[in-house]
């Protein structure tokens, strides 16, 4: 299958279906200076050309192609992130075209580069305007991979009255660097979150889906290939991958850039046909479970097995190479299990100095939640030489909470305690002491809040003056999930327990949560998947536990380790639903 990918992809690549035209407009000299990226830009017979504006040279060039999906002429409009000189002309051109949303697939700002300006205003507060169309802020939900902004447009008459208006909505993919492929679930949300606003198949009487990336070219011509071909599917059951690109290709350079790409481009629509719906309204929550339950005669499994398994499945493996940090020698004896290590791309990595003997690792992942990335820290239980990274980690990434999934035995050297649980101060490593500054015991349930302080001990940061303010922090601690045991004993404590750091979360800053289970593995994950989908539930009315727990294997492949912690994430989250829903959403407004 790789090779056959391969070699349809050289075919690209070696010009076979490149077609020259003219591009007399990109090469004008007046025109060079909007164009952001030469590989991708326009050609002349499906530029979008704009209303020209008396006595400006070339007022009606942007650096936009019309693209045609499978099934509709012009659906989309392909265009380069608008820079500094190009902004007012990106919204003339939303504006003319009657652009049904806008997809926007890059930062703007990735590493060192700045790849697209920020074209919308910065705050609800404050309207913006571009060549006499108005734009202001409505709304602005954000979700852990992409955000939706409801944008006005408007124009004013000489009495500087509103004389015609629209609202559109932006999809702001935020997790898809420039030259890498993003995680297949996120694009394939995302794009469900697209098309429920524009229509599974975009109507005829609306304008174009305007969609761009940096410079209108690889990550644009991956997003219409899926977006394309499932709309192809879903009207006649086919995909076209190959002829589709050949189409993008002839419509606009640069488009798909990269073997990878391409790949990305079947990966994502395999996992498309794979995986099906999986998210469901949560009206019918107790009706699938109970179906979920059934076995199937031919199979003799049940829905909750399929599930789980097909997630096996899919579940990403990571190589040596790719945890070579937790590998190190310096750093081997830091883990409490060499086959359970964080690959370097989603570790957390220590920055507070303390000592030369100290490295940046400490056997930790981040893990998304569903509303923000990295929202939680997942980690092990600190073993005696690691109590002074785990209180880096907590100082350095600003936690909120910790939450603490167990009560190892009293006095177990295999367990040591890494927090006071007296009224006095106490030192873990070189550097950080806790204080103690309240605490409050429930059933099933205890807290603190501690006040961590760090010394500077690094010279050069004491010749240069800088200061350590202290941090504060609550510790959450579940005490009805004995160890080994799969569930706790109460599934109320557990959901209750959430809630509490939720309202914690609130009153701070909203750090992350530092999630801590005897050995980083069983436990974290289905507190993790569990609150996204709380988190899910009350913000879009749905269920998808299917996708939470793939979520949350992206980066530690052993979270939600067996059958029974998927079930009882099924199991959470109904308890939440018919117990605490309906407070919530009444506390809410």
């Amino acid at each position: 299958m790789t090779q056959q990918l391969e070699s349809g992809y050289r075919i690209f690549e070696s010009g076979s279906y490149t077609e020259l035209r003219s591009r007399y407009m990109d090469l004008t000299p007046t025109i060079v200076p909007a164009n952001e990226d030469a590989p991708a830009t326009n050609d002349d017979y499906n530029r979008v050309v704009l209303d020209t504006i008396e006595g400006e040279t070339d007022s009606d060039y942007v650096n936009a192609s019309y693209v045609d999906s499978i099934l509709k002429p012009n659906a989309y409009i392909v265009t380069q992130g608008p820079m500094e000189n190009t902004v007012t002309e990106f919204w003339r051109m939303v504006w003319q075209e009657k652009a049904s949303c806008i997809v926007m697939l890059t930062k703007t700002f990735d590493f060192i580069r700045v790849m697209c300006v920020q074209y919308w205003p910065a705050s609800k507060d404050k309207d913006e305007e571009y060549g006499g169309i108005g734009v202001s802020i409505l709304q602005e939900e954000q979700l852990a991979n992409f955000h939706i902004r409801t944008i006005k447009l408007y124009k004013k008459d000489e009495s500087e009255e509103i004389s015609e208006e629209r609202t559109l909505l932006q999809f702001h993919y935020t997790e898809w660097h420039s030259h890498t492929c993003p995680f297949g679930n996120a694009v394939l949300e995302f794009r469900r979150r697209v098309r429920a606003v524009v229509g599974s198949t975009i109507k005829n009487e609306s304008g174009p889906m305007v969609v761009h990336c940096n410079d209108g070219g690889g990550r644009s011509g991956v997003y219409l290939a899926i977006d394309a071909n499932m709309e192809l599917a879903e009207e006649e059951d086919a995909f076209d991958v190959f002829g589709y690109l050949k189409k993008l290709r002839q419509s606009r350079r640069g488009m798909i850039e990269n073997l990878e790409q391409y790949k990305f481009v079947y990966d994502t629509l395999e996992e498309f046909v794979i995986c099906g719906t999986s998210w469901f309204p949560v009206s019918e929550l107790s009706l699938r479970l109970k179906q979920k339950s059934i076995k199937n005669p031919i199979t003799k499994m049940n829905e909750y097995l399929r599930e789980y398994q097909q997630i096996c499945k899919q579940t990403p493996r990571f190589t040596i190479g790719d945890c070579a940090g937790g590998h190190r020698a310096d750093n081997r004896e830091k883990n409490r299990d060499v086959l359970v290590v964080p690959p370097d791309n989603f570790r957390p990595y220590l920055t507070s100095f303390q000592g030369n003997n100290f490295t940046d690792y400490i056997n930790a992942v981040f893990v998304d939640g569903y509303t923000k990335p990295r929202e939680y820290i997942v980690t092990e239980w600190p073993l005696r030489n690691t109590c002074g990274e785990f209180w880096s980690l907590v100082y350095d990434y600003e936690c909120a909470a910790v939450v603490v999934l167990c009560v190892p035995p009293q006095g177990s050297t295999n367990f040591p305690s890494f927090w006071p649980e007296g009224r006095h101060s106490k030192k873990y490593g070189p550097v950080f002491t806790i204080d103690h500054i309240s605490h409050n015991h429930y059933t099933n349930i205890k807290t603190w809040v501690f006040r961590i302080n760090k010394k500077i001990i690094s010279l050069p940061e004491l010749m240069a003056g800088v200061k350590a303010p202290p941090k504060t922090v609550q510790l959450f601690q579940l005490t009805c999930w004995p160890m080994g045991h799969r569930v706790p004993t109460s599934t109320n404590s557990l959901v209750e327990l959430m809630n509490m750091v939720e309202r914690w979360r609130q009153r701070t800053d909203y750090g992350p949560v530092a999630v801590v289970s005897p050995d980083g593995r069983s436990r974290c994950g289905v507190y993790c998947a569990a609150n996204a989908c709380i988190e899910q539930v009350i913000q879009h009315g749905e269920v998808d536990i299917f996708q939470a727990v793939k979520t949350v294997r992206r980066h530690r492949p052993q979270l939600i380790e067996n059958m029974t912690e998927y079930k009882y994430c099924y199991d959470l989250v109904l308890h939440y639903v018919l117990h605490y829903l309906n407070k919530d959403m009444n506390e809410k407004k």
